[in-house]
């Protein structure tokens, strides 16, 4: 057995220190009556808000599985043509990873504003994740 095992056991299985009290009669109370086990079954209903997060987190990871995520130069250049787009206004294409569909799509417009503390730039009627944005690149010039 391997040096963990043995703790866990020794930890977990190890009732010497409560042998005092290990054959003392249970002490039915007097004053309060048994609680049946509905009611202490409610006693852990808080846990029942919980019951469906399982399935909303699945259904974001397959959202999430095409997703194709950008490296740190990627989203330092990514930042940079924001920043220049902030300036001068120019109409780009940008290429973007749609947290709804799963998928990603093409946006063609004017940067209106960026949010930088909620992390999303808002292209004329559509906002988007900063992060999500995979390439920008300017319609009517081939360099940007």
């Amino acid at each position: 057995m391997d040096e963990k095992k043995l703790i866990e056991q020794k930890i977990f299985n190890d009732t010497s220190s409560y042998r005092d009290i290990m054959n003392i009669p249970y002490h039915q109370s007097k004053r309060h009556l048994p609680m049946n086990q509905l009611d202490r079954a409610f006693q852990f209903a808080p846990f029942g808000a919980l019951e469906g997060f399982n399935d909303l987190i699945k259904e974001k990871t397959d959202l999430y599985s095409r997703k194709k995520f950008t490296t740190g130069a990627d989203d330092k250049i990514i930042i940079l043509q924001l920043k220049y787009l902030q300036k001068h206004p120019l109409k780009v294409d940008v290429n973007y990873f749609n947290d709804n569909s799963g998928y990603y799509e093409h946006l063609k417009g004017f940067l209106q504003t960026i949010d930088w503390k909620k992390g999303r730039a808002n292209f004329d009627e559509v906002s988007v994740v900063i992060l999500n944005i995979r390439s920008i690149k300017l319609l009517n010039e081939s360099n940007f």
